[in-house]
């Protein structure tokens, strides 16, 4: 991991150049599209020279296109394909969003109590601090500490024991829920508020509750359940002028809410259908709508060329899920950056589109196809406008 993850992390959606103008919303799937985007998908990772990727399109209840392209190693035969397994680095933290909102609706764990309620060993600066600081303020990015605290510690590869103690050193840069304030540390403590509210294992939570019951039969946690897999898409940094292997480090892992997450691209579309709202006895509309609500806002304008078309557009984080508001209408993601891997997840329910990229290599590829992608599915402002002027129509 390195300075490409702070900025990464930190922008309100991949800041992509000059595509085409924002295309027509649709009222059905457009069958030109999967297409078009494997063309995209194709000649972005061929121009870059990554290793391997992979993605998947869904709209509404069903996967519109599973793709991929290249080899999970460099120098070995064996290619990707869409039950490829990749590392999830911080997608992984809209799955600690679902399993914390579930339970705060099952009364296990109340999101407006203290973390340290839930994590007794946690230690901050003074006793008004730690109870400030509750649970919901850190799932939504709040906590009111400087960016990225500790996150050295992480990348040094110190365990959670050795960084904790590091904690009653931060001083609040703002009051809780106030500012942004992407963390990695405090935001790993979550899983041990699930498993304290719970007694079950983080993992065995995520896997009873979103795993199984979506049929994600590649998903798993952790550097073991990645190399179990006898389909995996190996990281790869740059070396001399290209790519070479490297080792998956087990420091980011030992973090799990934050990011723990390995699955492949068919696993990630079956989790966006039910994020559109097509596996209600999994993902109930109530916890849908608390997962898709603005909690704390970002700063600046969303740099990405279609939300310049908006004059309100805004940036938010919401319960684990990073969003757009543009007009009436919202779209949420989450990509993520960890050594040698680059993923993206984001759905859109005005559209009833959903869209999954994997890469195995540090390019930003991930970025430009993204920008390519909802420029053709997201109404233009004119189209949002009449869009909306037809709904109020209707109510009459």
């Amino acid at each position: 991991m390195n300075k490409l993850y702070r900025f990464f992390c930190f922008l309100p959606l991949a800041a992509c150049c000059g595509f085409a103008a924002a295309g027509q919303a649709l009222a059905a799937a457009d069958p030109a599209l999967s297409a078009q985007f494997q063309q995209q998908f194709n000649a972005q990772l061929q121009s870059a020279k990554v290793p391997g990727g992979a993605y998947a399109i869904v709209y509404q209840d069903r996967v519109l296109a599973l793709g991929s392209y290249g080899v999970r190693a460099v120098g070995e035969q064996a290619r990707v394909n869409p039950d490829t397994v990749f590392r999830l680095a911080s997608v992984s933290k809209t799955f600690a969003g679902n399993l914390l909102v579930q339970l705060s609706q099952q009364g296990r764990l109340d999101l407006q109590q203290p973390l340290k309620a839930y994590v007794p060993e946690l230690h901050l600066k003074n006793a008004q601090i730690e109870q400030q600081v509750n649970v919901e303020s850190v799932l939504s990015q709040g906590s009111g500490f400087w960016a990225h605290a500790f996150e050295d510690l992480i990348e040094a590869n110190k365990t959670p024991a050795e960084i904790l103690p590091r904690l009653a050193e931060l001083a609040p840069v703002c009051p809780p829920r106030r500012c942004y304030s992407y963390q990695n540390v405090l935001f790993g403590l979550l899983g041990r508020a699930a498993e304290q509210s719970t007694g079950k294992s983080y993992e065995s939570l995520v896997t009873e509750r979103m795993f199984s019951p979506l049929q994600m039969h590649n998903a798993s946690y952790g550097l073991a359940g990645l190399l179990a897999s006898r389909n995996k898409a190996l990281p790869h940094e740059r070396g001399g002028k290209g790519w070479r292997t490297v080792k998956p480090k087990p420091n980011f892992y030992r973090f799990p809410a934050a990011a723990g997450v390995n699955a492949s691209a068919r696993d990630l579309s079956k989790y966006l259908i039910a994020m559109l709202g097509h596996r209600p006895e999994v993902f109930s509309p109530a916890l849908l709508s608390q997962l898709q609500q603005p909690l704390v806002k970002m700063p600046g304008k969303p740099r990405w060329p279609v939300w310049q078309q908006y004059r309100n557009a805004t940036a938010w984080y919401g319960r684990g899920w990073r969003m757009v508001q543009y007009g009436d209408d919202r779209l949420y993601y989450h990509a993520g950056v960890v050594d040698g891997y680059r993923p993206y997840i984001a759905y859109s329910p005005s559209t009833g589109y959903g869209l999954v990229l994997l890469t195995n290599a540090e390019a930003d590829v991930t970025g430009k196809l993204a920008g390519w992608f909802w420029q053709q599915v997201l109404p233009g402002p004119q189209l949002a406008k009449q869009k909306q002027g037809t709904a109020k129509k209707g109510a009459k």
